[in-house]
């Protein structure tokens, strides 16, 4: 079989690999790239849970493949059964085989599942990410579902469960932590999300763990969800939504190093340590956090794109500027018309790490006046170090304006912004579209003043 040739081969075509194959054509347009995955049409990975609510349908969350291909790349349908390192060479599950100068691994990560007894049953599900599977569910499963429960209350558990309400299914959500989305938010925010679910009626459970998946009398369905408290939640099916590990099965078999979190080891450039002409990216690759260096667990698909934008452009010559940083963890969701945003860390991931901090928060409406249509209230919390005044963290609650706010926070903490500098920055202000004071100064403000407060109080 004659050995087909490209100079840049992507195994994975999701958010990563298609990142990395057009950052790849823009930087390197002499170069031949090809990028092998499973399917023609991906899913767009944060749009898989309103599929079940907003969007109505597994055909409405397809990521799109032009770009791509309108510069100049090649994708093939198709399954790598093997990699030989050595030879530079990929066997395909079809028979294929394929030479290149670059390897890029962006194989994604799986959904992962805790040993719960009763995880085989018939109705138990997960967040897997392939059209076929979720469209199945959605078109078969779910119009005879009249109650389900979620396991697990972060971000997929909260977005899955109200999506899910929008059904008319009785929905409950599971959470061992005391708070829904514990893990990214301070406490008050959690609340606030946790209230906004219960108004739209979902039902929910925390402080509590899941025991057993119970089945019915045929031994073969599930019937119900028993909590660590000894009650039983009756329910029709039960969905997985604990998160997800990577997928490194290619990986480990070959000789690549595996970082103790589980992603492939790599460095800045998001090379791997023992070939610096094989590259890995998104959720199979290891994930540093941005202030401390230690493992990060967060697989978001905007960090994947962000490393495939950084190995798209140091395929071959490294482009110092363009290092990975490391992860500072930007998410924003919605329940309802509560949108909710994080970056960086919280104020108590920041003191439990062991920085000294001081906050600072302000509510104001996004428009100006308040009685403008379609104004929200708009609540700003931030995290500061206490020596450097370097701003840490902050959260959002509050409507449309949230995602841009947060991604505003994720940048000033990437370029090392501080409280004063914040609280100066100028912006533009229009009634229709801005709050009458930026949300971000607002709290830049009554965190320096608090600062200045305890700073003159005689100890």
């Amino acid at each position: 079989m004659t050995i087909e040739r490209t100079d840049v081969l992507i195994i994975g075509g999701g958010p990563a690999g298609m990142m990395t194959g057009i950052t790849a054509a823009q930087f390197w347009p002499d170069k031949r790239i090809t990028v092998i995955r499973p399917e023609e049409d991906a899913l767009v990975p944060c749009g898989i849970p309103y599929i079940f609510g907003t969007l109505g349908g597994t055909e409405e969350d397809l990521a799109g493949r032009a770009p791509f291909l309108a510069a100049g790349g090649t994708l093939i349908v198709d399954k790598v059964a093997s990699l030989d390192l050595d030879e530079h060479l990929a066997t395909l599950e079809s028979g294929r085989q394929l030479a290149w100068e670059r390897l890029v691994l962006a194989t994604g990560s799986t959904p992962f599942v805790p040993p719960i007894p009763g995880r085989e049953l018939d109705g138990v599900f997960t967040v897997i990410k392939e059209y076929d599977y979720l469209d199945e569910l959605l078109t078969e499963t779910l119009p005879d579902l009249k109650r389900l429960v979620v396991i697990g209350g972060g971000f997929i558990g909260v977005e899955f469960s109200d999506e899910l309400r929008k059904r008319d299914i009785e929905v409950h959500i599971v959470e061992m932590q005391s708070q829904l989305l514990a893990a990214s938010f301070d406490s008050d925010a959690c609340s606030i999300v946790e209230q906004k679910l219960r108004d739209n009626g979902v039902f929910v459970h925390t402080s509590v763990t899941v025991k057993q998946i119970a089945a019915d009398p045929s031994g073969k369905k599930v019937e119900g969800v028993r909590l660590g408290d000894g009650r039983l939640i009756e329910t029709d099916a039960v969905l997985i939504a604990i998160g997800a590990r990577p997928n490194v099965d290619l990986a480990r078999s070959t000789d690549l190093t595996l970082a103790r979190s589980g992603g492939i080891w790599v460095d800045g450039f998001q090379r791997t340590r023992q070939r610096l002409d094989v590259f890995a990216v998104g959720d199979c690759a290891h994930k540093q956090d941005y202030f401390t260096r230690q493992a990060s667990h967060a697989l978001l698909a905007s960090q994947a794109a962000a490393e495939g934008r950084i190995a798209g452009m140091n395929l071959y010559a490294l482009r110092l500027p363009r290092a990975n940083a490391g992860t500072i963890a930007v998410y924003a969701s919605q329940v309802g018309d509560l949108a909710f945003g994080v970056a960086g860390l919280t104020e108590a991931s920041a003191r439990q790490i062991g920085f000294e901090v001081f906050t600072g928060a302000a509510r104001l409406p996004d428009h100006h006046p308040a009685t403008m249509p379609g104004t929200h209230e708009v609540y700003c919390r931030l995290i500061f170090d206490a020596n450097s005044e370097r701003l840490l963290g902050g959260q959002i609650i509050g409507g449309p304006t949230t995602g841009e706010l947060i991604n505003i926070i994720g940048v000033a903490i990437q370029l090392h912004a501080t409280a004063t500098d914040l609280a100066s920055f100028q912006f533009g202000s229009q009634p229709r579209l801005t709050a009458p004071v930026h949300p971000i100064v607002a709290a830049c403000g009554e965190a320096l003043r608090t600062r200045t407060r305890c700073a003159q109080t005689p100890g």
